[in-house]
């Protein structure tokens, strides 16, 4: 284009304006051209991704038409920048149908964008927030569920499924005395139920009504009737098919079952014993977040077979490598872990949130995902102690405690032996025996974490988290049933004599023991949300039993 001192002038004012810090017209700012209207000299328009000015008086030009028009190009529009996407919803389910007053775990965890939050409805007048929930049907029947998620700036996305509730093929009720392992449980051989009879029989069955003559004629071919494993077996099936077990995990307990006493059994423990417990003890205290009943669906086999696949399943979380290449667990944490005050784990006890969600446990208290009760101890002899924390299962089935995860706060040991320590089963014939290796850590407290009733004081307190790795072990050592005990025991590397001396000071203590301690039950053999929880908390130091 022919450039005039017009056009000059023009250029030269517009330079001097952009030199005094006046900006140029936003695009946004600008009209579109319309053929109609009437454009003087300076007039800008926006057409055909450009803006245009017009250079004299014009009207029905359209710009960039010809060479020598009226207009001319200024620059380009900028592209509207794509927005972000917004969130996308996504349902996982745990296996379904189940049967009415069953739990079913829905997970949002495969949901994409900045979500900040997770609302359920599940169909039958109930809702729920979090990105993973559980849910129990009161009535049979087909149900819809949704989960609307929603991200940091306000978007939303839906998901839909469908969850089926059915009744159960058998009534409990129909499971009686001539009842034979084979109709209630079809594959109980492919569950090594014979070879557990065999090798697991305890030797004082007869004392509970067992005939053994008729366990061993009869269980190879499955017509061993619950009528010949005496007075106990029967009832207990009965109560764990009502609640929900599946059959595929109480066949694996039937020769356990058959001297399962229905009274509580007397706790036993491998360390320094009651004999030196302290007077003062917190609890029984039950879960104050109320869990419903705890199914596993999902129970492995004692892999007797040794079958490659069978093994992994039994052994999924001993199997995994937890080891850290600095730790000795005979001597000290490295002080990264033990004064890690980063560690989520901190968070976890003080504000009583899950460390994998953070969604609130739902307590003031002790917490757990299945019924239970715990006790606080302390048994201390001449030398040396010991904190212990003794649970009872109060739901209606066995617990299968493979994974099982503890957290609370206790006297600090300041990481030195951290193997020294006993888990404890009730479970018949032999009481008090355990065999798991365990994930362990310490973290001393600061003072941002200590719990309220410390406030100000100087005291040796700790957070400590185990998890159970159990190996080779049959379901007895690894399954807490209905009334019996299990426990923990840690040695203190001192008989905290001298740290705790008068009745206040250790009733706070056992107190505190209690009220800062969580049990998270692996379900069924997800190993991927049992790591990631192992994760978040840094529990990577593997000891023995």
């Amino acid at each position: 284009m022919k450039r005039t001192r017009r056009t000059v002038l023009r250029d030269v004012s517009l330079l001097t304006a952009a030199l005094a810090g006046a900006g140029t017209v936003a695009a946004d700012d600008v009209p579109a051209w319309d053929a109609e209207t009437v454009y003087t000299s300076g007039d800008r328009v926006v057409h055909d991704g450009s803006v245009w000015e017009a250079q004299w008086w014009t009207r029905g030009d359209e710009p960039g038409s010809r060479e020598w028009g009226p207009w001319e190009r200024v620059e380009d529009v900028p592209e509207e920048p794509t927005p972000p996407e917004g969130p996308t919803a996504s349902i996982a389910v745990s296996e379904t149908p189940v049967a009415p007053t069953e739990s079913i775990v829905f997970d949002a965890a495969d949901s994409t964008g900045e979500i900040d939050a997770y609302e359920w409805d599940f169909g039958d007048g109930t809702e729920a927030a979090g990105d993973v929930v559980e849910h129990a049907y009161d009535e049979a029947g087909e149900y819809g569920v949704e989960l609307v998620v929603t991200d940091t700036d306000g978007r939303t996305d839906a998901a839909t499924t469908t969850v089926s509730i059915e009744e159960r093929d058998a009534d409990p009720d129909d499971i009686t005395a001539d009842t034979t392992i084979v109709e209630f449980y079809e594959d109980y051989d492919e569950r090594y139920v014979p070879e557990l009879f065999d090798i697991w029989m305890p030797d004082d069955a007869s004392d509970y009504g067992a005939d053994t003559d008729a366990i061993r004629n009869n269980v190879d071919d499955g017509s061993l009737e619950f009528g010949s494993l005496g007075t106990q077996a029967l009832p207990w099936v009965q109560q764990f098919d009502d609640a929900g077990l599946p059959r595929h995990a109480s066949s694996q307990l039937l020769p356990w079952l058959s001297v399962l006493p229905e009274e509580t059994e007397t706790p036993t423990f491998q360390g320094s014993g009651r004999s030196v417990a302290w007077d003062q003890t917190a609890g029984p205290t039950a879960a104050t977040n109320d869990p419903s009943t705890f199914v596993q669906s999902q129970w492995p086999t004692d892999a007797i077979g040794e079958a490659d696949e069978e093994v992994a399943e039994r052994d999924a979380v001993h199997n995994q490598p937890q080891h850290r290449d600095d730790w000795d667990s005979h001597f000290s944490l490295p002080d990264e872990i033990l004064y890690n005050h980063d560690n989520q784990l901190l968070d976890t006890i003080a504000n009583d949130v899950h460390p994998v969600t953070g969604d609130p446990l739902g307590g003031d208290g002790f917490t757990a995902n299945a019924p239970m009760d715990v006790t606080a101890e302390v048994h201390a002899d001449g030398w040396s102690g010991h904190q212990v924390l003794v649970f009872e299962n109060t739901g209606p089935v066995p617990y299968h405690l493979d994974g099982a995860v503890i957290w609370w706060v206790g006297p600090s040991k300041y990481g030195n032996t951290m193997s020294a320590g006993h888990y404890n089963n009730e479970q018949r014939p032999e009481p008090g025996v355990g065999h798991p290796q365990r994930d362990i850590i310490e973290v001393v407290l600061d003072d941002e974490h200590m719990p309220d009733r410390y406030e100000g004081e100087d005291v040796d307190l700790s957070a400590f988290a185990v998890r159970l790795a159990f190996h080779d072990s049959p379901y007895m050592f690894r399954t807490a049933y209905p009334g019996q005990y299990w426990s923990l025991e840690i040695r203190t590397g001192d008989n905290l004599g001298g740290r705790y001396q008068g009745d206040d000071d250790r009733q706070r203590l056992v107190d505190t023991m209690v009220d800062t301690c969580h049990v998270e039950l692996r379900r069924d053999l997800d190993i991927e949300r049992n790591t990631e929880l192992v994760e978040t908390i840094e529990l990577t130091n593997r000891v023995a039993n």
